[in-house]
C-alpha cells in the first residue's frame, strides 16, 4: 500500500505552509498568447501554476520544479486525465 501523499497534496500543502499563491504575471499572459498563436492548446491547471509559483518564490529550485511537474503529470495521467483538449485534437491536428 502506498502511504506517500499525492504530488497534488504535497504541492498544495507546501504552498499553503509557505503562504504562496499563484499570481499571473505579464510574462504568463505573453506565453499564453504565443502558445495560442502557435496553434497549441496548453492550459496549465492550478497545481502546475502552484509549482511555478513555488519556484518563483524560491521555495524550490529549477530541478525540483521539473521533477514535481513531471511527477504530477505522470500522476495525473495515471489517474485517467490525459491532458488532451476536450475534443481530443492534438496541437496542429486539423482532422478533429
Amino acid at each position: 500500500m502506498n502511504t506517500q501523499p499525492s504530488i497534488r497534496s504535497y504541492v498544495i500543502d507546501l504552498a499553503d505552509q509557505l503562504g504562496i499563491r499563484y499570481q499571473a504575471t505579464p510574462e504568463d499572459a505573453l506565453a499564453d498568447i504565443a502558445t495560442r498563436l502557435a496553434g497549441d492548446e496548453v492550459v496549465p491547471d492550478e497545481i502546475e501554476d502552484l509549482i511555478v509559483s513555488l519556484k518563483r518564490a524560491g521555495a524550490i529550485n529549477g530541478d525540483e520544479m521539473v521533477s514535481l511537474l513531471s511527477r504530477y503529470l505522470a500522476e495525473k495521467r495515471q489517474n485517467g486525465c490525459s491532458g488532451l483538449p476536450d475534443n481530443d485534437a492534438l496541437p496542429g491536428n486539423v482532422l478533429k
